[in-house]
């Protein structure tokens, strides 16, 4: 079925839960946040091809922070870090762009430095792909 692509706009990528160890009196504990990716802000998008004046995110695009996580300032359980990057680990096998895979809304994500598996759940094209 074919999904809107996404574009370097005001779309979102969300993971829950982002599980980072949190300070508190007795010592860390590990807490679940939620984690989100902000697509206007990604990096390695198309360079020539545009859908609305705005470069399409790619199967190698990605947001080089996120957010969302900043209580649990030990880290993440997995990557040791917060506001770690995104990167787009799902994307259209058929439908390319300068050679590479389009991500499509809906698309699975890592987040935080893969300590939380996510989704872009918004993008402002109105284009779509296999």
């Amino acid at each position: 079925m074919a999904q809107p692509i996404t574009t370097k706009s005001s779309g979102i990528c969300f993971a829950f839960p982002d599980v980072c160890k949190t300070p508190t009196p007795g010592g860390p504990v590990p807490i679940p946040y939620p984690n989100i990716g902000d697509l206007s802000q990604a990096d390695k998008t198309s360079e020539n091809v545009k859908i609305n004046g705005k470069p399409i995110i790619l199967e190698d695009s990605e947001i080089p922070s996120s957010n969302g996580d900043e209580a649990g300032s030990i880290g993440g359980v997995v990557s040791g870090k917060i506001k770690g990057k995104v990167t787009f680990t799902t994307y259209s096998s058929t439908v390319k762009v300068e050679g590479k895979g389009v991500v499509r809304m809906g698309d699975t994500t890592q987040q935080n430095d893969d300590n939380a598996v996510g989704t872009v759940l918004y993008g402002e094209a109105t284009l779509k792909g296999g």
